[in-house]
């Protein structure tokens, strides 16, 4: 006669709660109110503006670059600018952008006639760009290929100023100047002033620029 004995460890289910990670709710405005990212009703996209230690700060193919649909040709021709293209529409544009509504802090920078230009955005006071690709009429119009939406900063903490500079080839430089301060109490404002200037030569002839913002 013989007995055999059968025994299995005790396995205990893992806690899921114990190590999820809680990530920040990103907000958007594209919809004109403060609704979160999976409750918008279309495709948007929001970027944070650059660091100016990591960026060149010319133009606005520093920032949405990457994003699905949307389509940047930098000829470098700053009489003509950037073209952007989104779901094809204003790709046949020869130079500025059409098709695409442009704005700064709410306001329109796009002309009646349709055409935009990305060079007028100051990315020294740039705070982030939401990129709306495809049409919406009841809030943006008949912007058929999307909306660029740009915020600039806030003033924050104490009076501050900062300097910035680059350079590069074909005589090519930039220098900004940023301003900037914090409300003191609940009902002060606070304020930010942005100027800059770029200059090239260009890398071919009759390819010289230059450009004064001021924000």
């Amino acid at each position: 006669m013989s007995m055999g004995c059968i025994s299995s460890p005790l396995v205990w289910a893992e806690d899921l709660n114990s190590d999820v990670a809680q990530l920040p709710t990103l907000h958007v405005e594209a919809t004109r109110t403060d609704t979160g990212y999976l409750q918008t009703p279309a495709s948007v996209f929001r970027i944070e503006a650059p660091q100016v230690d990591s960026s060149s700060q010319v133009n606005l193919t520093e920032v949405v670059k990457g994003i699905p649909s949307l389509q940047i040709r930098n000829r470098e021709n700053y009489a003509q600018d950037l073209q952007l293209s989104m779901r094809g529409f204003g790709a046949r544009s020869t130079f500025g952008v059409r098709g695409i509504r442009l704005y700064v802090d709410g306001i329109p920078a796009t002309m009646p006639d349709g055409q935009g230009q990305t060079s007028n955005i100051d990315l020294s006071s740039l705070d982030h760009v939401e990129v709306l690709t495809g049409p919406f009429s009841s809030l943006y119009g008949n912007s058929s290929g999307g909306t660029i939406l740009t915020s600039t900063k806030e003033g924050q903490g104490k009076d501050s100023i900062e300097l910035s500079y680059s350079g590069g080839s074909h005589d090519k430089s930039r220098a900004g100047l940023v301003l900037q301060g914090g409300a003191k109490g609940a009902n002060e404002p606070s304020y930010i002033i942005s100027s800059s200037y770029f200059d090239t030569d260009g890398y071919r002839e009759h390819s010289g620029a230059e450009k004064v913002l001021n924000n």
